[in-house]
């Protein structure tokens, strides 16, 4: 998140990160929400020469750290698959490529919201224009999510893939994800426990927990996909 937010903020304007910000609103917990957007808002701060700096940082760090995170998930695919892992310099390597494509995905996704609502713009939507740029905002950000899980399956596991980008599994966790965001910020809504029990960290322990179900929603479909991967298989066998 740190990357992101600075590299979009030599090509975008304040306003239009905090509004592609406001799209995770619906998804993220409430504190945690607040907890992320307070710390874009402290990179959004700085001026261009902080910002510069502040990119090779939070890039070297973010990468770096996020790389573990992403080097656990391929040996979480390649065990869902029956596959063994590959340890080293070269599985390293991948896990950071994973990473940065992920980075790259999602400033890309920034970059189609900021480019949306200039083409609607364009459109003769009448009084439909704000229903129209707020479903094709969602969509995107839908799509992206999709693309995200489904480079995933595909640089994570150790072997060629020959299946489509889109499968049936990358369609089931997508829709686990929503549902399982969606049902945690109702949960946090009307309970708000994790305040409650862990006090001023409350925020941070929320977003583990929602990073935790959002790996869950990742590892099921690709379940789906093995399990379908293996029943193609055994129908093959002779």
């Amino acid at each position: 998140m740190a990357a992101v937010s600075a590299i979009s903020g030599f090509f975008a304007d304040a306003s239009y990160i905090r509004a592609e910000l406001e799209l995770a609103r619906d998804y993220l917990p409430a504190d945690s929400y607040t907890l992320i957007s307070q710390q874009v808002e402290a990179l959004l701060a700085l001026n261009n020469n902080d910002l510069g700096l502040a990119t090779i940082l939070s890039l070297t760090l973010a990468l770096w750290s996020a790389r573990a995170g992403s080097a656990a998930l391929m040996r979480a695919l390649n065990a869902i698959h029956g596959l063994p892992n590959r340890w080293g310099h070269w599985h390293q390597l991948r896990a950071l490529v994973l990473t940065g494509v992920m980075v790259g995905l999602a400033l890309a996704g920034m970059i189609a919201g900021i480019a949306v609502p200039l083409a609607l713009g364009f459109l003769p939507l009448g009084p439909f224009a704000a229903l129209a740029l707020e479903g094709a905002q969602i969509l995107f950000a839908l799509g992206f999510v999709a693309i995200g899980m489904a480079l995933m399956y595909r640089l994570g596991l150790n072997r060629e893939v020959y299946h489509p980008l889109f499968t049936r599994g990358v369609l089931v966790a997508v829709v686990i994800w929503v549902a399982a965001s969606r049902g945690f910020v109702i949960y946090l809504n009307n309970f708000d426990a994790y305040n409650r029990i862990y006090g001023s960290i409350g925020a941070v322990v929320a977003l583990l927990f929602w990073l935790y179900l959002s790996g869950y929603a990742v590892l099921l479909g690709a379940a789906v996909d093995a399990a379908r991967a293996r029943a193609k298989a055994r129908l093959r066998r002779p």
